[in-house]
């Protein structure tokens, strides 16, 4: 055995997802290659197709062919990849988007850069420096603890505490009260069940004990917005968690992604410009990171305005497929972690022999879906994990449900 050979049985041994690893050999829904596409279906061998469930594609946008009016005139204008990183230059496609995006969300500026991931990065350590203090929220997505951890190792201060946990955060927040940079981490939407954070209760605790709140609502962004009601459950407009609670942003730093509803490679924060020349100068990604490709910039821009005229149009079909399967799933007695509809829904399997055995029953049956297992999610709550599109089509919810039929009378053995 060599010293490389060595290195990865030793991590595997470690490292608890060594066990996910394992399920690459027995699970066919991972690493699947999509060799055609035609709508929402996708061809995974000569006769066999697949409908997919598992992207977060939820306007559907990614289809729409609209998408790619004006593409090749920016990749003209502009060259297929900006070579500069944002700190030297940038094209004025990137100073359009971020006005465009600071009207959609309400900000007074907001700071393009390729990823969420890279924005946590850059941001997280940038704010709570050498001295500051984390709270994380436990059920946030990893890439913010592992912003966090670089953070932690400059000398600032990790915490965490439960999802939805308020007294506990309350708590922390009084034995740190001292310290000015505080800086409290949480999702706006989380990503394995569609729930919504508590974001005004937590708001207050933030003002309370004078501390920033970030929000990375890498999935609510596109969805969720302003003025929610009966007729529009998810609000309008797609503005953002912030904008659905009605709320400013006072206190809040807000990341929104656009790699899910619109498409793109890219994500901003919303901010004031004091933020963000502050940024400009601290978040390393800004000078140390390459740009958005030219055409997802384009795509982006085209997207905001596709949004513009449709997107209510886009949003209440979403919201009507993803109501459909989750009731229907439920109606087969599933416990499916989702309380909102808003379009991510997580079906319990509770088993890890089953989680393979119904992963596999599923993909056998033409559905594609993203398969959770421990350690991505706690011990008995390993799910198979649904995403919708407005993109989605009627029969291809009922053809998921009847696929879940297979699985209730496998789970009833």
């Amino acid at each position: 055995m060599n010293c490389l050979q060595n290195i990865i049985r030793i991590n595997l041994e470690e490292n608890r997802r060594g066990l996910i690893r394992e399920m690459f050999k027995t699970i066919k829904q991972y690493n699947v290659i999509a060799k055609e596409i035609k709508g929402r279906k996708i061809r995974v061998d000569d006769n066999h197709w697949v409908t997919d469930f598992a992207s977060c594609n939820y306007l559907g946008l990614d289809l729409d062919p609209e998408m790619d009016i004006d593409v090749h005139k920016s990749i003209q204008k502009w060259g297929v990849h900006p070579s500069w990183c944002r700190l030297v230059a940038s094209p004025q496609i990137y100073d359009d988007l971020e006005v465009k995006l600071a009207e959609l969300i309400g900000t007074e500026t907001t700071l393009i850069l390729p990823t969420v991931t890279l924005i946590s990065i850059g941001i997280i350590p940038a704010i709570v420096g050498k001295t500051g203090v984390i709270f994380l929220d436990k059920a946030g997505h990893e890439t913010m603890y592992e912003a966090s951890k670089i953070a932690r190792d400059s000398g600032a201060t990790l915490v965490s505490f439960p999802q939805g946990d308020l007294d506990k955060l309350e708590s922390l927040l009084v034995e740190h009260k001292d310290n000015p940079r505080k800086l409290i981490l949480v999702d706006g939407v989380y990503s394995m069940t569609g729930d919504y954070s508590k974001i005004p209760q937590i708001v207050n605790l933030a003002k309370k004990y004078d501390a920033i709140l970030y929000i990375d609502d890498a999935h609510g962004f596109g969805v969720v917005g302003e003025n929610p009601s009966a007729e529009y459950p998810y609000g309008k407009r797609g503005n953002g968690i912030v904008k659905y609670f009605n709320l400013d942003y006072e206190n809040i730093i807000y990341v929104g992604g656009c790699s899910k509803s619109y498409s793109s490679l890219a994500a901003f924060v919303g901010c004031s410009n004091e933020m963000k020349t502050f940024l400009e100068a601290f978040a390393t990604p800004y000078d140390l990171s390459g740009p958005c490709p030219t055409a997802s910039l384009a795509t982006l821009y085209r997207g905001l305005e596709i949004n513009d005229a449709k997107g209510e149009i886009l949003r209440k079909k979403l919201y009507q497929l993803t109501k459909k399967a989750v009731d229907g799933i439920r109606d087969l007695g599933f416990h499916v972690f989702n309380s909102t509809y808003f379009p991510i829904a997580s079906v319990q399997i509770g088993d890890a022999k089953k989680l393979v055995e119904t992963a596999n029953i599923l993909f056998d049956e033409g559905i594609l879906v993203t398969v959770a297992p421990y350690p991505m999610v706690k011990k008995g709550e390993e799910s198979h994990r649904l995403t919708f599109t407005s993109a989605n089509t009627d029969e291809e919810i009922d053809q998921l449900i009847n696929a879940f039929k297979k699985v209730r009378s496998v789970m009833d053995k």
